[in-house]
């Protein structure tokens, strides 16, 4: 009776999973091509090459010619690329998409822009298996010297993830695809990327190439790709993505706590305290993760994608996708994080709270204690102005201007 009543399942579940990975997937995926219309967002390193050395560029395709785009900072990059004696290799037009004009039409993408920067550069993701290399590498990127122990925990940690790279195969024992041997690459460049160039001007542009073009994409619901030869990305984009479910797991599982008595309280300058499940937020958190990665479920959605070119096979690889529904894309356009500038309206989404939560310790393996406060800034409406106005009172398009936004850092040490 066991056999018969587990055959029928088994087969129903292998032609549920290829219905849905075969033909809804594909079909929905046609749909969502039609509907939103894909645009390409180049990174410097596509436009110019060094063609002494013994490397190569793809051909990208002329069908295209009107929807590629490059960021204000891709543009700023390209004109020290041109001083720098290197050769251009992308020859077809492309349009240049600047953040500042971009927050004039919409004034409360300026938290969002800058917090999804700092997600980047130094989350602090405690359901994340790479939580505790951003936690000292909040010290290192502070400057501050570390202990015997930490140094110690961190060459481990940074071991770990060495062997990863070097290893053919996935935990389930089957070769590693393209995309997950680059991905093991990837994120040990991003991490050591971060440390070895901690004072350079330029070590954001990445992050703010990423912010700006997925803000483009759900802001105009277009499917866009990200175009690069710098493989490193792929760990970015990812990191990101874990930022993001952080973010939604905490309001799901705060926001409906707080009662009006709370609100007031919060409202009042008082500080409201949470303790939640790790089991149940790790639970969420891997939840809202894997729906951000995994396309199958979602009949109209929009794609933003990272198309790596791989130097060594001469081709792009299979590219790392990020998907949002509607729910999600309402979520990521709502998601100021810890920011609040004074032009954009924050009285909805949780936007006007801030949370401060510590991982679980020790002696209570299942707590995570959270405390929640009200922002200094609540503004109910869209203030439009000028980019010179904003430059002037915004303290992170000021921070941003003088260089400061490396220590917008995830961890309060």
């Amino acid at each position: 009776m066991t056999k018969a009543k587990y055959g029928p399942n088994r087969h129903f579940d292998k032609f549920r999973n290829f219905w849905r990975q075969k033909v809804a997937y594909r079909f929905w995926s046609l749909i969502s091509s039609v509907i939103h219309r894909k645009v390409f967002f180049l990174d410097s390193n596509l436009i110019f090459r060094n063609l002494n050395q013994d490397n190569s560029y793809p051909t990208l395709s002329r069908k295209f010619i009107s929807q590629y785009l490059i960021t204000d900072t891709v543009a700023e990059e390209i004109l020290a690329l041109q001083k720098s004696g290197l050769s251009k290799v992308f020859f077809y037009r492309y349009r240049v998409l600047g953040f500042s004009s971009l927050r004039e039409k919409y004034p409360f993408v300026c938290p969002i822009y800058y917090t999804l920067i700092s997600w980047m550069y130094n989350p602090a993701n405690i359901a994340s298996p790479e939580f505790p290399i951003h936690l000292i590498q909040s010290l290192k990127l502070r400057g501050r010297k570390l202990t015997r122990v930490q140094n110690n925990l961190y060459m481990k940690l940074m071991d770990r993830v060495k062997r990863g790279l070097d290893s053919t195969i996935n935990f389930g024992g089957k070769p590693k695809t393209d995309l997950a041997r680059n991905m093991d690459i990837s994120l040990s460049q991003y991490l050591k990327k971060k440390i070895k160039n901690r004072g350079s001007k330029n070590l954001l542009n990445d992050y703010k190439n990423i912010s700006l073009a997925l803000i483009f994409t759900l802001l105009r619901k277009q499917n866009t790709t990200f175009m690069t030869a710098d493989r490193d990305l792929l760990a970015t984009v990812l990191t990101l993505t874990e930022s993001i479910a952080q973010n939604s797991t905490f309001h799901f599982l705060i926001l409906p706590t707080l009662s009006d008595s709370d609100k007031r309280d919060l409202l009042a300058g008082k500080m409201v305290t949470r303790f939640l499940s790790f089991r149940e937020f790790q639970k969420k958190f891997n939840g809202v993760l894997s729906d951000l990665l995994n396309p199958y479920w979602k009949k109209n959605h929009i794609c933003f994608s990272i198309k790596l070119w791989d130097e060594k096979t001469k081709k792009f690889i299979e590219e790392l996708i990020i998907n949002f529904d509607s729910i999600g894309q309402e979520s990521i356009l709502h998601t100021h994080g810890p920011l609040s500038c004074h032009f954009a309206k924050n009285d909805t989404h949780g936007n006007w709270l801030h949370y401060q939560f510590w991982p679980p310790p020790p002696a209570s393996p299942d707590v995570v204690k959270v405390i929640v406060t009200a922002k200094k800034i609540i503004n109910r409406r869209n203030i439009f102005v000028p980019d010179a106005i904003h430059k002037l009172n915004c303290k992170y398009a000021i921070d941003d201007s003088m260089d400061k936004l490396k220590n917008y850092y995830g961890f309060w040490l």
